[in-house]
C-alpha cells in the first residue's frame, strides 16, 4: 500500500494532521485496522456500530416479546415477516434516492427516525396492555427507518474510502457489528428477564440517538451525479437492467435470498426452541445470541486481516453453506452446551457471508449505480423473509427442530442452484472477470 495516498485519504474531511492521534499512528499500514485512519470512516464506523448494537438488541427482543406476547412461535416468524417486508416494498426506491440525493441526509435522518419510533414503542409498552397488531404496526415503521440506513451507510462507505482500501473498511465495519452482536442479545434478555421489555427500547433510543450526533459530524464531498433529468422510476428501472446483465451481481443476488431465506427462521425460532427444548431462560438465550456473535467477531477480523479479494466470492458462497450446516446441527442439538456450540461456529458463516456481501457487490458495481445495487440488495434482503409464512405451519406439523430443518433444505437446494446457474459466484474474483460481467456492464 502507498503511504502517500493513505494520507490523502486520511486527511480527507479532517483538518487536523494525523500525526497529532498517537494511538492511530501505533496503527501498521499493514493491518487490517489502518483504514480506521481516515478520518470519515472513523465516525461511519462509531455511529454503524452503535447502531448495529441496537439492532441486535432488538433483534432477540423483539422475539422474546412477541413470544411472550403471543405464545405462538409462528407469530414470531410473521414478526419477523413484517421486519423485512419495507426492504421489499421500498428496497429498490431507497437505492435510486441514495444515488440521487446527499446520502449523509438520508443516513442521519433515517437513524433520527429511528431512535423517535423506539422511544415510542418503549414508552406504549410502559404504559399500555400493548397488542400484538400494535407490535407489528411500530415494527413495520422500524423497519422502514432501518430500510433507509442501511444501503445508505453503506454507499457512504464506498464514497469515503479508496477501492484498495475496502475490503478492509467492510471488514472492520461487520466486526464491529458482529461484535454489537455480543453485548445486544445479553442486554436484551437481561432486561427483558430483570426489568422489563420497555427498558431494551428506551435504552435503544438513547443509543441511537447517540448515533445519529456522530453521523451528523461526518463531512462527506458531495458526488455529482447527472440526475436532474432522470426520474427515480427509471433510475430505479436503469438499477434493474444494470443488475440483470451482470451476472456477477446476480449470482451474489441468489446467494444474499438463501441466507435470508434461512436466517429469519432460525432467528425467530431461536427464542422457541431455547426455551421448550433446552429450558433455557431469556437471559440464556441471549448467552446463545452473544455466541454467535462472539464466532462472527473472529471470523470478521480474520476475513479483514488476511482475505485476498481473488476469494471474495468464494468466501461469501462457503460461508453460506458453512451457516446452513451449522444452523442445521443446532435443530437437532437437545442439550445447551451442544446448542451452544454449533451457534459459536454458525458465527463464522454469518461472518463470511456478511462481509463479502456488501464488499463483492460494491467491488463489482459501478461507482454510479452502487446505491441502487445497494438497493436491490435491500429487496432481496426483504424478499428472504417472506418465505418466513410457512415456518408457522411447518411448526404446528412437524415441530420447532424439524419444521426448522426443512427451510435449511431449502435454502441448501437454492444455494447449489445458484452456483449451477451462475458459476461466477464460486470463481476466484479476478480482475478479468469483474471486466467482463462486473464494472463494465453498462445499463
Amino acid at each position: 500500500m502507498n503511504p502517500l495516498v493513505l494520507d490523502k485519504v486520511c486527511s480527507y474531511d479532517d483538518g487536523e494532521p494525523i500525526g497529532k492521534n498517537i494511538m492511530l499512528n501505533l496503527i501498521s499500514e499493514d493491518s487490517a485496522f489502518s483504514v480506521l485512519k481516515i478520518p470519515s470512516f472513523r465516525r461511519i464506523w462509531v455511529a454503524g456500530g452503535l447502531s448495529a448494537l441496537v439492532r441486535w438488541l432488538d433483534m432477540l427482543a423483539i422475539g422474546i416479546f412477541t413470544y411472550q406476547l403471543t405464545d405462538d412461535a409462528g407469530a414470531v416468524a410473521f414478526t419477523f415477516v413484517i421486519r423485512m417486508l419495507p426492504r421489499l416494498l421500498f428496497g429498490l426506491f431507497v437505492g435510486a434516492l441514495s444515488d440521487r440525493f446527499n446520502r449523509k441526509y438520508l443516513w442521519v435522518g433515517a437513524l433520527l427516525f429511528v431512535a423517535t419510533s423506539y422511544l415510542a414503542l418503549g414508552l406504549t409498552i410502559a404504559f399500555t396492555e400493548i397488542e400484538y397488531w400494535q407490535l407489528l404496526c411500530f415494527v413495520f415503521v422500524l423497519a422502514i427507518g432501518w430500510s433507509i440506513e442501511f444501503p445508505n451507510r453503506k454507499a457512504i462507505i464506498a464514497d469515503t474510502v479508496p477501492d484498495h482500501l475496502l475490503g478492509r473498511a467492510i471488514g472492520i465495519e461487520w466486526s464491529t457489528d458482529s461484535l454489537a452482536k455480543i453485548p445486544g442479545p445479553l442486554i436484551a434478555g437481561g432486561l427483558i428477564t430483570f426489568i422489563g421489555a420497555e427498558w431494551a427500547y428506551l435504552i435503544g433510543a438513547l443509543i441511537i440517538l447517540i448515533a445519529t450526533f456522530v453521523a451528523s459530524t461526518l463531512v462527506l464531498e458531495q458526488i455529482v451525479r447527472n440526475t436532474e433529468d432522470i426520474s427515480s422510476l427509471d433510475q430505479v428501472k436503469d438499477g434493474l437492467r444494470y443488475v440483470r446483465f451482470n451476472r456477477l451481481l446476480l449470482g451474489a443476488l441468489g446467494v444474499t435470498f438463501v441466507f435470508n431465506l434461512a436466517f429469519p427462521a432460525y432467528n425467530s425460532l431461536l427464542p422457541a426452541i431455547g426455551r421448550d427444548i433446552l429450558n433455557a431462560n431469556p437471559f440464556q438465550v441471549g448467552i446463545l445470541g452473544a455466541l454467535e456473535g462472539l464466532g462472527a467477531v473472529l471470523g470478521s477480523l480474520w476475513i479483514a486481516q488476511y482475505a485476498r479479494e481473488i476469494r471474495f466470492s468464494q468466501i461469501y458462497y462457503a460461508g453460506t453453506g458453512w451457516f446452513l450446516l451449522c444452523a442445521a446441527a443446532f435443530a437437532f442439538s437437545e442439550t445447551y452446551l451442544l446448542s451452544a456450540a454449533c451457534i459459536f461456529l454458525l458465527g463464522f458463516g454469518f461472518a463470511a457471508f456478511a462481509t463479502m456481501q456488501t464488499t463483492l457487490l460494491i467491488r463489482v458495481s459501478s461507482p454510479e449505480m452502487r446505491g441502487r445495487v445497494l438497493g436491490a440488495l435491500s429487496f432481496c434482503i426483504g424478499l428472504g423473509p417472506l418465505t418466513a409464512v410457512q415456518v408457522g405451519p411447518l411448526v404446528n406439523y412437524i415441530g420447532f427442530q424439524y419444521g426448522l430443518f426443512v427451510v435449511l433444505l431449502e435454502g441448501a437446494i437454492l444455494l447449489a442452484a445458484t452456483a449451477y446457474f451462475f458459476p461466477t459466484v464460486i470463481q476466484k474474483l479476478t480482475a478479468e472477470l469483474i471486466q467482463q460481467h462486473g464494472r463494465s456492464v453498462k445499463s
